[in-house]
């Protein structure tokens, strides 16, 4: 019979769990006015620094993109935008121990005994959450907030980022604009 592993066992769940889910959250302004938004840009654009700067950022603008377009939003350049858009993959080092207990007991009350020892590891892993802003354009207040809390974990090779990506992006902007 072959002895079960349970730490692997556990790690492969963990990461298993963490690779096929994470957490949509987002809050707003309950005093914006939405209905009179109808065009966007990026708040980077108007300050200047223009572009992305890795591929993890041409993945979410291109998903950020198509979803407030398909919602009926315009993209504009040349004018000045009802509202701005930033967007930020953030990665953050995550870590967790497991612990294994090994030993045998003897003996039947009033005595009793027990042999054992534990060993400990700490596991080390990157959590990535995908956040979306917008910002009034006039007043330049925040106005909405939403966040994907581990939705770039795990994401081992360019094509589970190609589908992850943008489902994400359709799950936090699902929420705007409120109702």
């Amino acid at each position: 019979m072959r002895p079960l592993r349970l730490p692997a066992a556990l790690l492969s769940l963990a990461l298993l769990g963490a690779c096929s889910s994470y957490q949509v959250t987002y809050d707003y302004d309950v005093t914006a006015s939405y209905g009179r938004y109808r065009t966007f840009d990026y708040y980077t654009s108007k300050k200047g620094t223009g572009g992305t700067t890795n591929l993890m950022d041409k993945r979410v603008r291109a998903a950020v993109e198509k979803e407030l377009q398909a919602k009926g939003f315009a993209m504009e350049t040349k004018a000045d935008p009802d509202f701005l858009v930033t967007y930020y993959p953030i990665v953050q080092e995550r870590r967790y121990r497991t612990t294994t207990h090994v030993g045998w007991g003897w003996g039947y009350r009033p005595v009793y005994g027990h042999i054992g020892t534990s060993t400990s590891q700490v596991h080390h892993y990157k959590e990535g959450s995908i956040v979306i802003e917008i910002v009034d354009f006039k007043s330049n207040q925040m106005i909405w907030q939403g966040a994907a809390a581990g939705a770039l974990t795990g994401l081992d090779n360019p094509e589970d980022a190609d589908e992850v990506v943008p489902r994400a992006v359709r799950d936090i902007l699902a929420k705007f604009p409120p109702k």
